[in-house]
């Protein structure tokens, strides 16, 4: 293994951050709004609904190691993880309109395309971001380096969120029929994804260098999950937390309209807390070299748990009151789009240190399926809890959308769902991510013996 290591490039790091702001656009439109399109615009039933993105999930199981392992076999011209980038960027944006697209077809047929489409975004994006993801590790070997690179990755990151958290209601809501409305958010954000994936793929090179004739097998996937005792300690972490943040994206939707009757505070409040936590990228940058990865995160996650438990008990909206608390969960947020990333790559030292295998892609893919999963449950457990607690769909009429008045149990499951179901999640994550062992100093000796 050869990487030179001088530091990267303001534009490198740009370009490379680029990507993740369009794979944003894709990912947190389904963690944000995809649940409630399909209960409140393509009318299918909440556990209709859920169950779809339990399916979608069960195959990312299967496709998110497998392209994590085909990304570690390839070898190119353009290096092992860029090929994705150049030919996967123009599907991922096809399949991300025809996800929003509701065809005019009969409502039994409607289950199987909502289906069909959302595994074709799932493949699409998997096919792009698991080598985009494990080009971190491609790039430096220097942790701290990784960090900043991260950084700059969770900025941009976070303004893809921001988008998506502020302008979607808003560009639907310029439609007369929300229909025709999310067609074009489709089509527009599978664009900007598709354009920006490019971007990434001309902006950055791969530095660290593999030996050719190393082979690679089926295997390694068993040999490099066994040993890697912190990337799984990580992923299951990380798996709590989204999970607890997809319910309270998904849910706030169903929050404001129904319990407060403020729909029109449902992009004020994503809008307060996603730009919040783009601004508070360097803050977490900084706690994390001063304490450690594991300590920000935990401190963050922590914020956010206390924040949902005073969510819990405010029965009146009040706007101020709301932006403020909005803000200050968005200041924790921060830390789930930094900090697991600027923790991974380090794990990919870790497995080539007990084994002396290097797959950053397996690694990666199997990490990207914990994260999807997580949406995936997180989807889930809303679809199957709005069921449960008697939530009731809007009906058309004359086309136009009439939300339909929930019962006071609806009322209070809705709120609770939102809150206390993702402190339960988020307490798990904490325990996990406290175990978690490698720090600045592990992670140094482990790179000095590999040489």
């Amino acid at each position: 293994m050869e990487s030179k290591q001088s530091g990267l490039s303001v534009k490198t790091k740009l370009g490379y951050g680029l990507g993740d702001l369009g794979a944003n656009m894709v990912f947190q439109s389904v963690a944000l709004f995809l649940m409630f399109y399909l209960t409140d615009v393509f009318i299918l039933s909440a556990s209709v609904a859920g169950t779809i993105f339990l399916i979608a999930k069960i195959w990312d199981a299967v496709s998110d190691p497998m392209m994590g392992y085909i990304s570690d076999k390839t070898r190119t011209r353009w290096g092992q993880k860029r090929p994705y980038l150049l030919f996967g960027a123009l599907p991922l944006g096809v399949c991300m309109a025809l996800l929003f697209y509701t065809p005019p077809i009969n409502m039994q047929w409607k289950p199987i395309y909502a289906l069909i489409m959302f595994l074709l975004v799932c493949t699409a994006y998997t096919v792009v971001n698991i080598p985009y993801g494990a080009l971190t590790a491609n790039l430096t070997l220097d942790t701290n380096e990784r960090g900043r690179l991260t950084g700059y990755r969770m900025f941009f990151a976070i303004v893809g969120t921001l988008v998506v958290a502020g302008a979607t209601k808003p560009v639907v809501g310029m439609f007369e029929n929300p229909v025709a409305g999310w067609r074009f958010v489709g089509v527009l954000y599978g664009a900007i994804a598709a354009v920006f994936t490019l971007v990434t793929f001309l902006s950055v090179k791969e530095r660290v260098q593999y030996n050719n004739t190393e082979e690679y097998r089926l295997r390694d996937i068993v040999t490099i999950l066994k040993v890697n005792r912190p990337f799984v300690l990580l992923s299951i972490g990380v798996f709590m937390h989204l999970c607890a943040i997809g319910v309270i994206a998904s849910m706030v939707n169903y929050m404001f309209k129904y319990y407060y009757a403020q729909e029109g505070f449902i992009p004020v409040a994503f809008l307060c807390m996603f730009a919040t936590a783009a601004v508070a990228i360097p803050l977490w940058v900084f706690v994390s070299q001063k304490l450690g990865k594991k300590q920000a995160f935990n401190i963050g996650m922590g914020l956010l748990a206390v924040i949902l438990v005073f969510l819990y008990f405010i029965k009146e909206f009040n706007f101020t009151y709301f932006v403020v608390l909005f803000v200050v969960a968005g200041v924790s947020v921060s830390t789930v789009f930094f900090s697991p990333w600027a923790m991974i790559p380090d794990t990919v030292e870790y497995s080539q240190w007990k084994t002396g295998l290097r797959r950053e892609g397996i690694l990666y893919g199997f990490y990207y399926f914990s994260q999807k999963m997580a949406a995936a449950c997180a989807g889930f457990i809303t679809g199957v809890g709005l069921t449960i607690i008697g939530y009731v769909q809007p009906v058309l009429v004359q086309s136009t959308f009439v939300a339909q008045v929930q019962s006071p149990g609806a009322l209070e499951g809705i709120k609770l769902m939102t809150t206390i179901i993702p402190v339960l999640l988020i307490i798990m994550g904490i325990v996990f991510i406290s175990l978690f062992p490698i720090d600045e100093a592990m992670h140094k000796k482990i790179v000095n013996e590999l040489g």
